[in-house]
């Protein structure tokens, strides 16, 4: 039979829309297994989440831990740089200039390794080494102790060495 003359789908005979809604759609195409849980399942469900949260709670310090670690090493490194950039120059008061440079990080160890006299060609270097003690966040002591790090204490020694030509 052909369509009636202006009938347009989701009409019905009389011209008017058809009322389905969206939702009654969806719910006669599924399952009524998928839509309708019963509360031993959401049970299940708060079992399971309450198995999993600390482990994802430890992955997320985690991360940001890493973070915070490589923040530090990176600023252990720009001070290094510039210790061994004021040794090249020979500049006065390098330890206390090159903590000043490792801004956030306290107590920092500074060791001139190689200074540079005066007159020296440019075939000798400057070189200075920093170290700094980073600390975990408490309860990640655990995991650092399985990678390299000093055990339950939760710390871990980053070094950074900065060298530069003499241009004195």
């Amino acid at each position: 039979m052909y369509p009636r003359r202006g009938h347009r789908g989701g009409e019905t005979h009389h011209g008017r829309r058809s009322r389905i809604r969206p939702a009654a759609w969806v719910r006669r195409m599924l399952p009524s297994s998928i839509h309708a849980g019963s509360s031993a399942d959401r049970g299940a469900t708060a079992v399971e989440f309450a198995l999993l949260l600390p482990l994802l709670l430890l992955i997320v310090m985690g991360i940001i831990d890493f973070g915070r670690m490589l923040n530090a090493q990176q600023t252990l490194t720009q001070a290094a740089r510039e210790g061994a950039r004021l040794v090249a120059l020979g500049q006065p008061n390098v330890t206390g200039r090159t903590q000043a440079a490792a801004t956030g990080l306290s107590p920092v160890g500074v060791a001139v390794q190689s200074s540079c006299p005066v007159g020296a060609g440019a075939g000798s270097n400057g070189t200075v080494q920093t170290s700094y003690t980073f600390q975990f966040t408490p309860g990640l002591g655990y995991l650092v102790g399985l990678f390299g790090g000093t055990g339950l204490s939760g710390t871990t020694t980053l070094t950074a060495r900065g060298v530069m030509p003499c241009e004195t």
